[in-house]
C-alpha cells in the first residue's frame, strides 16, 4: 500500500460508514489472517464533523478521584480488642485483593488506628450495577470538611495523631516504591482536583462506569461517599432527574447507539464521556416524555432493588443478572422506544 497523500482541501467525513465487528486472534499479523475473523456491515454514524451534538450533561459529569495504589488507602475494619478504643476511633488493616500489582502486592499489610471521620466509604467501578449499588469499600482518606487536611501551608495533619501516623507510613511506602517522583501522595490522591471537586458531597449524584461492554448507572444518595476514578459522576437536582438519567444510561438502546463512538480495549469498551456525544437533553420536569422516562426509571430501580442478589459474587455476573431483568421487564419495550426517540 502506498503512502497517503495529503490534500489541500478539507473534506467532511461521510455519514455513510461501515462497521467492522470481530475478535482478532493474537496470531493474526496481516490482512490475510485477519479478514476471516471480521464481519463488515453498513452503518450510519450520526454524530460526526459539524453535526456532532454534545449533551448539556457533558460538562456536569466528572471523573472520580485517583485513589491508587489501593494498598495505601483501602482498608477493612478490625475488632477493637477487649479494652476498646474509645469513641471516634477505629482499628483498620489493609484490604488486599488478587488484582494488586507489583510492587504493592509484595508489601506487608499496614495496620493501625485512625479517627473515625477519616474512615470513608468509596464507590468503585465494581460496586455499581444498573440502578443498584453494592456496599461501598472503605478507605482511609485525609478529608476534613470541604478539603484535605494536607492543603499547602495550612497542614492540619498533626491535629489528628492517629491519622498522622497512618498517613506518614503510607507516604514512606509511596516514596520508596513509586515509579516516578513527579507527585507526592496527596498530589496523587487529588490529581487534577478529582477529589477536591467532590467536597463537600452533594445529596444526589448519578454515577456510571468508565468502561465496560454495557453502560451501568445508579443514583447515589449518600453525600459522604467518595467516587473512585473508575466511575464518572454528576450532581442531579432531584430524584426525578436522577431516574431520568439512569433509565437512559441503563437502556440497552443507549449502549447500542453509543458503541460506535467508543474505543475498544481488552474485553471492554472505553465509555468515558462518549455517552454525552449523544443528544441527551437536560431534564425538563414540564416535558411529558422526560417525566415518563423518570417514572419508568423509578419503576425499574424498585424492581432491581427487590432482587435477592448474592452480593459476594463477581460484579460482572451480577450485572448480567440485572441486565436480564431489565431486558424482560414489562416496561422494556416502552423504555427502548422512548430512548430511541429521544436520541434521534
Amino acid at each position: 500500500m502506498g503512502a497517503a497523500a495529503r490534500g489541500n482541501d478539507a473534506v467532511p467525513l461521510s455519514k455513510d460508514t461501515e462497521r467492522w465487528i470481530g475478535k482478532i486472534p493474537v496470531t493474526a499479523h496481516d490482512w490475510t489472517h485477519v479478514r476471516g475473523w471480521v464481519t463488515r456491515e453498513a452503518a450510519e454514524l450520526k454524530y460526526v464533523g459539524e453535526d456532532l451534538i454534545s449533551s448539556p450533561y457533558r460538562s456536569r459529569f466528572e471523573n472520580g478521584a485517583t485513589i491508587y495504589p489501593r494498598y495505601l488507602f483501602f482498608v477493612t475494619q478490625e475488632e477493637s480488642g477487649p479494652l476498646g478504643l474509645g469513641s471516634g476511633r477505629v482499628r483498620v488493616r489493609s484490604e488486599r485483593t488478587s488484582t494488586e500489582k507489583s510492587p504493592w502486592k509484595d508489601l506487608p499489610d499496614s495496620e493501625g488506628v485512625v479517627e473515625k471521620q477519616f474512615f470513608r466509604p468509596v464507590l468503585l467501578g465494581e460496586t455499581v450495577l444498573p440502578y443498584r449499588l453494592l456496599p461501598p469499600r472503605k478507605a482511609v482518606l485525609p478529608i476534613e470538611g470541604t478539603k484535605t487536611v494536607l492543603h499547602g501551608e495550612h497542614d492540619h495533619l498533626d491535629r489528628y495523631p492517629d491519622l498522622a501516623k497512618w498517613w506518614r507510613h503510607a507516604e514512606e511506602q509511596w516514596i520508596t516504591h513509586r515509579s516516578t517522583d513527579r507527585l507526592t501522595l496527596v498530589e496523587q490522591l487529588d490529581f487534577r482536583r478529582k477529589l477536591s471537586v467532590q467536597l463537600p458531597g452533594t445529596p444526589m449524584r448519578v454515577v456510571y462506569g468508565k468502561a465496560g461492554m454495557h453502560v451501568a448507572a445508579a443514583l447515589v444518595t449518600d453525600p459522604s461517599v467518595v467516587i473512585d476514578h473508575k466511575l464518572y459522576w454528576g450532581t442531579v437536582r432531584t430524584r426525578e432527574e436522577g431516574m431520568y438519567l439512569c433509565v437512559i444510561l441503563n437502556a440497552p438502546a443507549l449502549t447500542e447507539i453509543v458503541r460506535p463512538l467508543m474505543s475498544y480495549g481488552k474485553d471492554e469498551r472505553d465509555i468515558d464521556k462518549a455517552v454525552w456525544q449523544l443528544p441527551i437533553p437536560e431534564f425538563d420536569p414540564a416535558n411529558l416524555g422526560h417525566r415518563r422516562l423518570a417514572e419508568l426509571g423509578a419503576a425499574e430501580a424498585e424492581r432491581i432493588a427487590a432482587l435477592e442478589l448474592d452480593e459476594s459474587k463477581n460484579f460482572v455476573k451480577l450485572r448480567q443478572v440485572v441486565r436480564s431483568v431489565i431486558a424482560t421487564s414489562p416496561d422494556a419495550e416502552e423504555v427502548d422506544e422512548l430512548v430511541r426517540l429521544l436520541l434521534e
